[in-house]
């Protein structure tokens, strides 16, 4: 077997047998890779903590063709700012799960991989986070996403919105002025909180955009769930 060692945000977990777990994680070097940590849940040694989704680590794999084995794992950051906060973990976790669903495994984005860090540092250390933002913040990866996949194409997009609503044109140019024109976080979060419930139409436009055009099923509903069914 070959050892690689990596840097990687664990993007999920799941309980195997007695004592394993199987971990999704997305890496610097070599992409997304599906790992088995066997016996890690009754061992003394390795903490099971350190495979909790959102972090960030340094993990030494064992790798034989694409079947990789968990031999160690040191937490390089867990973002516990997130954790703290109910509207900065729905995001995260819905960033990690869009994330699991576009990429194949071994799917090498080194740079995409970079923007993810800076994507869950910038959420971790906000000081709060609005419901209109929340929204801005969604749109911003998902559009990310678009451009990284190739499929951003803003004149089918204009033409989505435009069948939509007329004004959406209008009002989408006006938050990027918003958030163009000020250098204040804080200031941004109160301008774009009248635009709440436009911010999160236009996330289910970019997101249906994307599953149309990747064929996947990413889900902001499944994460975001008291803005659609009630608080």
């Amino acid at each position: 077997m070959k050892i690689i060692k990596t840097n990687c945000i664990v993007l999920k977990k799941k309980e195997m047998k007695e004592a394993d777990l199987l971990v999704t994680l997305f890496s610097k070097e070599y992409g997304k890779i599906m790992a088995t940590a066997y016996g890690i849940r009754k061992s003394k040694k390795r903490n099971i903590v350190s495979l909790n989704p959102l972090n960030e680590v340094e993990i030494t794999l064992l790798q034989k063709n694409n079947f990789y084995v968990v031999k160690d794992v040191e937490i390089l950051k867990n973002f516990k700012n997130i954790l703290k906060s109910i509207e900065k973990l729905e995001i995260s976790l819905y960033v990690l799960d869009s994330i699991d669903k576009i990429y194949y495994i071994t799917d090498e984005n080194g740079d995409f991989f970079d923007k993810l860090l800076e994507i869950l540092s910038f959420i971790d250390i906000l000081p709060y986070m609005k419901r209109g933002y929340k929204y801005y913040v969604v749109l911003s990866f998902l559009r990310r996403i678009m451009i990284e996949q190739g499929i951003y194409d803003i004149e089918e997009i204009s033409l989505i919105m435009k069948k939509e609503k007329k004004e959406n044109l209008q009002k989408y140019k006006e938050i990027l002025k918003i958030v163009k024109n000020s250098s204040d976080i804080l200031e941004i979060q109160e301008k774009l909180e009248d635009y709440t419930d436009f911010l999160r139409r236009m996330a289910i436009i970019f997101e249906n955009f994307i599953n149309r055009n990747l064929q996947v099923e990413i889900k902001i509903k499944k994460f975001i769930m008291e803005e659609f069914y009630g608080s």
